[in-house]
Formats: C-alpha cells, sequence, structure tokens
C-alpha cells in the first residue's frame, strides 16, 4: 500500500511540474502573448457566432429603432435586431432620450442570463431588468423609456464579460 501511495504521489507531483512549465511558457494560453504585450486584441469577438465588435453609432441609423433583440451567450451579447448589430458582440446600443424600446433577449447556451439597464454608478436604474433565462431558446422581453442616465446593460451573471455601452442623446440634437 505504501508503495502504491508514493507512486501516486510522484505522479501527482510530476503533473503539477508539467501544469507549472506549461503555463510559465504560455503554452496553455492563460497569461500573455508571445510577444510580451500584455495587451489583448479586443478587436476579435469571444462568440464563435459573432462577425465584429463594433458596429454602427450614427444617430440616423439609429433613428427609427424601437425594438432590440440579443442574443444571450456566456462570453457576451450578441446582437440580432436592428440589422446594423447583427452578429455584433456587445453592440453599443444608441437610443433617443424619451423614446420607447423593447429590449428582447433570448438564451442561446442553457446558461443563466437576464438584461439589466445600469446606470454610471454600476447600479439598475428604475428596476430595468429581466426576470431569468435559464433555457436555450427561453426570452425575455423589456420596455424602457430612454433615458440620460442609462449607460450600460449587461447580464448580471456574467456582469464583465456580457455587457455593453448605452449611448442616450438627445432626440433635437
Amino acid at each position: 500500500m505504501a508503495s502504491n501511495r508514493s507512486g501516486r504521489r510522484a505522479f501527482v507531483a510530476r503533473t503539477g511540474l508539467v501544469v507549472v512549465g506549461a503555463v510559465s511558457a504560455g503554452c496553455l494560453g492563460w497569461g500573455g502573448d508571445s510577444t510580451g504585450d500584455a495587451e489583448t486584441d479586443e478587436s476579435e469577438p469571444v462568440v464563435d457566432v459573432a462577425e465584429a465588435t463594433t458596429n454602427d453609432t450614427d444617430p440616423e441609423t439609429w433613428a427609427s429603432v424601437s425594438t432590440v433583440r440579443l442574443d444571450a451567450f456566456v462570453g457576451g451579447w450578441v446582437g440580432v435586431e436592428p440589422a446594423h448589430i447583427d452578429r455584433v458582440e456587445n453592440p453599443t446600443l444608441v437610443l433617443l432620450e424619451g423614446r420607447e424600446y423593447e429590449f428582447t433577449c433570448e438564451n442561446r447556451d442553457n446558461v443563466k442570463h437576464n438584461l439589466a439597464i445600469y446606470d454610471a454608478a454600476e447600479e439598475v436604474v428604475d428596476e430595468l431588468a429581466t426576470g431569468v433565462v435559464a433555457d436555450r431558446g427561453e426570452t425575455a422581453s423589456l420596455t424602457v423609456e430612454a433615458t440620460a442616465e442609462m449607460t450600460t446593460y449587461i447580464c448580471e451573471h456574467q456582469p464583465v464579460i456580457q455587457r455593453g455601452e448605452i449611448e442616450v442623446i438627445d432626440p433635437d440634437r
């Protein structure tokens, strides 16, 4: 029994050394890139179905929008509607102050998601949050009137990676 235990300890120790060496060398993709540059390339989407990370934020493009549809993935939101956010990861939403919008999110990966509207202090604006959607294909909708305090939309279950900016503009500008 003692030789089996010492053999297992030796195996675990060797495995740990291999993992530490691989991580140190960057072989597992953890840590910085091979150039030593600590910055990440944010132009590449994380979610496979996304094709871009930027979208048209020209107010004229958004003038007739009243519905926003987003697909919810652990790696980020992916725009569906309007057409100018289709397949954009965490698209910037441009809203006209005082206008009513319907936001709909659809669960695409069987992980818990919700959609919440936050202000600059990272707090929910006027309790604007959907319920949780946990099953693939399940949707939740939220009707909001755009206000200047709205700055961000997030999933409260993945708030760091599943978040996008909101720009609220004066409709008379």
